[in-house]
This record gives C-alpha cells, sequence and structure tokens, in this order.
C-alpha cells in the first residue's frame, strides 16, 4: 500500500513553487539565493511519484517545472527552445531514476541518489559534442564567482552538487514530514553560507565554465580532463552501480 503523503502541499502547488524559484533564481544571476531552494519542491513531488502504484505519475509536473527553468536560464531565447526540452527531459530522468531505484532496493535509498544521477548526467553531457549549447546547473552561479573559488578542488560541476544538496536539506526542513524542522533549516542556511565565507577567504580563482568546457575538449590529455571534474566523475560510476543493482533486483523480483 502506498504511503500516505502527510504534506499540504499539492502536486500542482509544488509544482508552480518550483518553477517560480527555479526561475528567478536564474534570472537573478547577480544575487540567485534562490536556485538554492528552487528544488526543495521538486523532492516534495517526487514523495508523490514514488509512492503512486503508476511509476509515471507526476513525472510530468517536474518535467515542466525543468523545461520552465532552463528557458528562464537561455533569457527566454526561442531559437533554442528545443535544446532546451532535450535537456529538460534528460533531467527528468534523474528523478525517474530515483523512483525506480527505489521501487527496488528500498526506502534505504535516500534522496541523495538524485544528486548522484543528476552530476552523472551533467558528466555525460560534458563529454558530448553539444557541451556548449548544455546548460548547466553550476552556470546559475556564473556571475559570483567569488562564492565558487573553491571548484579548484571539486571541479565546476562541484557547484551543482554545493546547489542540490542545499535544496534537499530545504526539503526535509519543509516539506519531508509535513512540518518544519527548525534545525535541519539552519543547517541549510549554513550549508549556504559557509563554502561562501571560506571561498572569500581563498587567493586562487575557481574553475568556471569556459575552463572546464576547454579542458573537456583536451581528448590528448585524457588523465588529467577525467580528475578535472572528479565530484561529477565519481558521481557518474556511482549511478551506474545504483541502476545496475536496482535492474538485477527488478529482474530477480520477476522469476
Amino acid at each position: 500500500m502506498a504511503k500516505k503523503n502527510k504534506s499540504v502541499w499539492t502536486p500542482w502547488s509544488l509544482f508552480g513553487l518550483s518553477a517560480v524559484l527555479l526561475s528567478a533564481g536564474w534570472l537573478m544571476k547577480p544575487f540567485p539565493i534562490l536556485i538554492f531552494v528552487g528544488f526543495a519542491p521538486l523532492f516534495a513531488i517526487l514523495d508523490y511519484a514514488r509512492d503512486s502504484k503508476n511509476p509515471w505519475n507526476r513525472f510530468e509536473l517536474i518535467l515542466l517545472a525543468l523545461t520552465i527553468s532552463l528557458f528562464a536560464a537561455s533569457f527566454f531565447d526561442f531559437q533554442i527552445i528545443i535544446t532546451v526540452l532535450v535537456q529538460a527531459i534528460v533531467l527528468t530522468l534523474t528523478f525517474v531514476g530515483y523512483s525506480f531505484a527505489y521501487q527496488n532496493l528500498g526506502s534505504r535509498l535516500g534522496k541523495f541518489t538524485v544528486i548522484f544521477f543528476w552530476l552523472g548526467l551533467e558528466f555525460v553531457l560534458l563529454n558530448l559534442p553539444w557541451r556548449e549549447q548544455t546548460i548547466f546547473l553550476a552556470d546559475s552561479l556564473s556571475l559570483v564567482p567569488d562564492w565558487i573559488r573553491w571548484t579548484n578542488h571539486s571541479g565546476y560541476l562541484g557547484v551543482s552538487l554545493w546547489i542540490l544538496s542545499v535544496n534537499l536539506v530545504f526539503y526535509l526542513s519543509f516539506f519531508h514530514i509535513g512540518t518544519f524542522n527548525l534545525y535541519l533549516f539552519i543547517f541549510a542556511i549554513l550549508l549556504i553560507g559557509i563554502p561562501i565565507v571560506l571561498s572569500y577567504q581563498m587567493d586562487t580563482l575557481g574553475v568556471n565554465r569556459a575552463q572546464m568546457i576547454s579542458f573537456s575538449n583536451e581528448s590528448n590529455i585524457l588523465q588529467e580532463k577525467f580528475t578535472g571534474e572528479l565530484v561529477a566523475r565519481t558521481a557518474a560510476w556511482v549511478s551506474v552501480l545504483i541502476i545496475l543493482l536496482a535492474f538485477v533486483k527488478n529482474q530477480t523480483k520477476k522469476k
């Protein structure tokens, strides 16, 4: 029996909230603070999808929210609307993948799995020919490079990990059990502030989008290429392992 969701939020209200927050985060690039909360409602929508008998239930809302936010990220450039839609479909697979893995591997599989899948797909997109047209989540902080000087250690896509991790904590503090958790909320605020404060203490500049893409084009230095985005590359391998385990479990159930 599907677990009843105790949240007072409906899937459509969560979709609307996420679309507004994410779009505003992309459009407010000089101060993109809303990008740190815009994904939290999508994690909540995932609860409805995960607990439904229909494995595809509510994913259309996630797809629509991502499409709107990526379109806002392009500043509503209709010339790349097809590219935006394709990328939104690809990134929606991160939530579909979690639902599939959850149904086969059980409730111990946390929503941090979504972050693994997202980073893994961003790493795949980085290594495809159309990387120049790809909108990476880390791009939302491109106008505040002083916040992300630490990317010398994590790679540019480490910013995506940071943003999604904060969103996950905000989800846990606001939407997880239908009540507000003050301690998790404070933790989320600290998770935003501490990396920024530490970044301002660093003398070096962080990795930017152009450097990441340029680096990924250097096919003659494969070893450096793959260590440059260590966080995303690791997430890609973990994602493959999770999907393989879920697939094996699913096939075992059918026998």
